[in-house]
């Protein structure tokens, strides 16, 4: 016959210790269970008012659903995103794959603008996952601009296009397209500049951009851009430095000497041997006047 086990003293201490903890826990995912059904249930409620025609075709029950679906893989910002955009926020998260998250992000951050703009991009999505919000917020200022400088340039074209306005960022985008001004686009040193005076440097560097794709006159602007932006100091003057001191150098490197030793000697030969040619002649013709 099996004695009943004592229960120990230090038992019952451990397990008024931790009764509490585990209460609380379960108290706290009830709540959130709680707080977490309300905010469906008032989601769809506001979608069935404000987005009237696409909830009646979803439908209430696959609407609650479908919401239900995307706050337990998104958290409160799918619920958002279904707020501002309607039914269209959870198709797009849906299709987004992988970039759900982000998709729902940009959306409670964006509204409609950002469903065409990153929500149904592949591109831009992946950007945004990888660079976050202030990706997403320069790829919804500068739409179909943006995402291709980011792709090229990284947080340099992040930091450049946020303190740009729409001319300046279209400007930006026509040169990282042209060959001539591509690499200039792309140069985080440029780009540094742009996210440091904006509008007033783009303008610039636009109405420049032909000496600017000269290396050495780029390396210059860009090491202190100020004096040029404030009008003190004059780009024509960097480019003639630049260009005819380079040109007069490369033609004296690719002189050969020796060939123009040989040349100069050459030539002294042929003036003294002419010149001893035009004497004989007139010694000659003297001699015959003589003679008569």
């Amino acid at each position: 016959m099996n004695k009943p086990r004592r229960i120990s003293s230090s038992f019952v201490l451990r397990s008024l210790v931790v009764l509490p903890g585990i209460l609380a826990i379960g108290l706290s995912s009830a709540a959130h269970g709680a707080v977490t059904t309300t905010a469906i249930r008032e989601t769809v409620e506001l979608i069935t008012k404000k987005f009237s025609r696409e909830a009646a075709e979803e439908g209430g029950e696959v609407l609650t659903r479908k919401l239900e679906q995307a706050a337990a893989k998104y958290g409160d910002e799918a619920l958002d995103a279904a707020r501002k955009v309607g039914p269209q926020a959870l198709k797009a998260m849906d299709d987004a794959g992988q970039f759900g998250g982000a998709a729902a992000r940009a959306m409670s951050r964006h509204g409609d603008q950002a469903l065409a703009a990153v929500a149904r991009n592949p591109k831009a999505l992946g950007l945004a996952a990888k660079y976050g919000d202030d990706a997403v917020d320069v790829m919804v200022k500068h739409k179909g601009i943006a995402d291709d400088l980011i792709s090229e340039s990284g947080e340099s074209a992040i930091k450049a296009l946020k303190n740009l306005g729409t001319d300046g960022a279209r400007q930006l985008g026509n040169m990282a397209q042209d060959p001539v001004t591509r690499a200039m686009a792309r140069d985080p040193k440029l780009l540094d500049v742009v996210a440091r005076y904006g509008d007033r440097s783009m303008a610039f560097i636009w109405k420049h951009k032909g000496a600017l794709a000269v290396a050495a006159v780029l390396a210059t602007f860009v090491a202190d851009p100020e004096p040029y932006l404030n009008g003190t100091r004059e780009l024509a003057a960097v480019v003639g430095e630049n260009l005819v001191r380079p040109v007069v150098e490369r033609a004296a490197a690719g002189i050969d000497w020796m060939v123009v030793a040989i040349g100069v000697l050459t030539i002294g030969g042929l003036l003294l041997v002419m010149r001893s040619y035009l004497r004989h002649r007139v010694e000659l013709r003297r001699a015959a006047v003589g003679s008569r």
